[in-house]
């Protein structure tokens, strides 16, 4: 089979597993796109418009949020078809629906009102979005914790999936408290100064947006490993191995690239011991995700000719 065709059958794998189920994921999945439409509709703003890319009022925060959120709803769509079709599931799943809409919707209404939407109070209107943002993250907080919660206590998904869940899920916490830190420091540069800062930056030159976007889309990656993984041959334990080797990976190099970012140097500036670390986690992802794809390949997959099978007048029949 084609590199092509490969790649269609292992998409198809992935969009069977994402594919919403009922009313509800269906609103979920639905949201999510609507999302990540709006964000590509931006990046064609962006390259008719011609402004500079970069820079507290630019096209490409409606970009970047748009599909960094779209994204986020389609990756709780995946993990709410593993779990119960309880109300203790789906509330924390619209709670993270409806402030990623919201927040999307205020950042997009910013840009086009030609205003920073982050750290700006120069008006009072400035002042409402931005608290507004701000105060949204908190119900965000408590919809992912309460996901990641009920992911340990009932998840009905394969234990690949599961990795990946309660990994993925952890680190967009982790995402979200250092946006925190990034929200401080902005507003701090704020009061100094009377103006929105053009980069938030850890001391120095520590890369906040990098640590930031780095853990918010480690669970898009491992949930397509977990989903791959289940589709190919390997048996459910070795899977589940495979997807916690990578997952231990994608840790390493978060945690690499976020202490580097805290200590105040730029992403290409870490020290020794960090740039190791960081190498280890990538190889280690990277070797699993090779795994992981050699085992899903359609060829794999096709079992060996054997003798046909001769079938009763009964065969296939059960007692249920």
């Amino acid at each position: 089979m084609s590199a092509i065709g490969t790649g269609a059958v292992l998409a198809t794998d992935v969009w069977r597993a994402v594919r919403p189920e009922g009313r509800f994921q269906r609103l979920l999945w639905w949201c999510g796109t609507a999302l990540v439409v709006s964000g590509a509709v931006h990046g064609l703003v962006a390259v008719i418009d011609r402004e500079p890319w970069w820079g507290p009022v630019s096209w490409r925060k409606p970009v970047a949020f748009g599909v960094s959120f779209g994204l986020l709803l389609w990756s709780v769509v995946w993990v709410v078809k593993q779990m119960p079709a309880r109300w203790w599931v789906r509330v924390p799943a619209a709670l993270i629906v409806l402030v990623g809409v919201l927040e999307v919707g205020l950042i997009t209404a910013q840009r086009w009102r030609g205003v920073a939407s982050h750290f700006n109070q120069a008006t009072d209107t400035d002042s409402a979005i931005w608290s507004a943002i701000g105060t949204l993250i908190l119900p965000l907080i408590l919809g992912l914790v309460w996901l990641f919660v009920a992911a340990l206590i009932r998840f009905d998904g394969s234990g690949a999936a599961r990795v990946a869940t309660l990994v993925g899920l952890a680190a967009v916490l982790v995402a979200g408290y250092i946006g925190g830190d990034m929200a401080a420091v902005g507003e701090a540069a704020f009061d100094d100064t009377g103006r929105v800062p053009d980069e938030v930056l850890f001391g120095a030159a520590g890369s906040a947006k990098l640590a930031h976007a780095a853990g918010l889309h480690g669970i898009q990656l491992l949930a397509v490993l977990a989903i791959l993984a289940d589709a190919g041959r390997l048996p459910s334990r070795r899977a589940a191995t495979m997807l916690a080797l990578a997952s231990l990976g994608y840790a390493a190099a978060f945690g690499a690239v976020t202490a580097t970012a805290y200590a105040g140097r730029a992403p290409y500036d870490a020290t020794a011991p960090w740039w190791i670390v960081l190498a280890a986690g990538v190889l280690t992802t990277g070797a699993a995700a090779v795994l992981v794809l050699a085992q899903a390949s359609p060829a794999r997959r096709t079992p060996a000719p054997g003798p046909p099978t001769r079938k009763t007048p009964f065969a296939g029949r059960t007692g249920r």
